[in-house]
């Protein structure tokens, strides 16, 4: 028996367990605010600016954009921008305008210059199309909503004067190949449930690419989007510096989805690395995430105990209670209960997650859209090519 093995691990498992139980808890109560009937709107209806920032063409992109063009809210304009014309996205925001005729619709193309993060570039542009709004409303361009989004968002964002931001938690609808489904579980299984558990544990300093809704005032406030001109992590850094300005930033009882478009392991292997990386620049203390990796250290714990039949017995009960979780998340709280027979994959997934966060150490380079960037100690990204 190697002892200071067993101890870590025993540790580790201890960690991981306690984690699993509270993070179901959280689950739970979030589930419970998503029930919740839609907050009232102010008496004078904010105008909303939805604004997406575009960069080609995926299967679902004409889909996800026109669940935003049919939510029920009185008073919303359009933003789309791109890089340039020769972007096939133009061609779907532009085939969408006379669909949706009666829908203020404005294209941007173009972006500003000396920007290293190329989605705010398109922002900095996109701003001076809504001048008359007094939220702005971003999301990622792989994000579908429900009818009640904006009803829900725009009502906890104005249920008192000092909420600046509000972000939406997002669940993952995968694709047929592996990589996809991966990806999904990671989403569905790690990532939502750490971030409901977080809300309830600190006050949020962050929002969430899969929407940031920010009051025209706290915008401003900030420096407007050219403050977040060269950060990689543009939606952690947006809802940050609202907070060191005094604002709070809500997480939203709403709900979005996305689908994730990885068509290989290495596609999944990339993104998953550079939000790894992404994290442990913006947040250090996200290091200590490998404490809840628990069927790592449930296969530790056996090897330090050279195989013994009560430590097989915490491996199958640490698995037991992590598919229990995962599980309740995707049947209860995030609504895919499609996805349930899928949940034996998560131990595989989460071992995959283990090998991630430990190359996440050995390197701040990551691979986003084309390009290696190295992410500076201050959240700042360099171009390396």
């Amino acid at each position: 028996m190697l002892i200071p093995l067993v101890a870590v691990a025993t540790i580790g498992v201890t960690v991981s367990v306690s984690y699993y139980i509270a993070a179901s808890l959280a689950a739970m109560r979030f589930a419970l605010r998503a029930s919740l009937p839609v907050p009232p709107l102010p008496k004078i209806v904010p105008r909303a600016a939805i604004m997406k920032p575009l960069r080609g063409v995926s299967e679902g992109l004409a889909a996800n954009l026109m669940t935003f063009f049919e939510v029920d809210y009185p008073r919303t304009d359009y933003v789309f921008g791109v890089a340039s014309y020769e972007d096939p996205a133009v061609e779907v925001a532009a085939m969408l305008k006379p669909q949706y005729r009666f829908a203020p619709v404005g294209i941007v193309v173009g972006e500003e210059p000396v920007c290293a993060n190329r989605k705010v570039a398109k922002l900095i542009r996109m701003a001076g199309k809504a001048e008359r709004a007094d939220v702005f409303v971003i999301s990622d361009a792989d994000i579908s909503v429900e009818r009640d989004y904006l009803q829900r968002i725009i009502g906890e964002l104005y249920s008192t004067d000092n909420i600046g931001v509000v972000t939406c938690l997002y669940r993952a609808r995968p694709h047929t190949g592996i990589s996809s489904r991966l990806e999904a579980l990671s989403i569905n299984t790690d990532f939502a449930p750490m971030v409901m558990l977080s809300a309830i544990i600190e006050p949020i300093r962050y929002a969430l690419g899969a929407t940031m809704a920010i009051r025209r005032s706290a915008l401003e406030e900030i420096g407007g989007f050219p403050a977040i001109k060269d950060v990689l992590a543009d939606d952690f850094f947006l809802g940050r510096m609202a907070a060191d300005k005094g604002w709070k930033v809500r997480l939203s009882s709403s709900l979005v989805t996305l689908v994730p478009d990885e068509r290989s392991f290495a596609d999944f292997w990339d993104r998953q690395l550079r939000w790894a990386r992404t994290y442990r620049t913006t947040r250090p203390a996200s290091i200590a995430t490998i404490v809840t990796h628990g069927p790592f250290w449930a296969i530790l714990l056996m090897l330090g105990t050279g195989l013994h039949l009560w430590s097989a017995g915490i491996f199958l009960g640490v698995i037991g209670l992590r598919l229990s979780m995962a599980a309740l998340l995707l049947r209860y709280v995030l609504k895919l209960p499609e996805l349930t027979r899928e949940a034996w994959l998560v131990p595989i997934k989460d071992l995959f997650m283990t090998g991630v966060w430990f190359a996440s150490l050995v390197s701040n380079e990551v691979k986003w859209r084309g390009r290696r960037l190295k992410i500076l100690a201050d959240g700042r990204i360099q171009v390396l090519g």
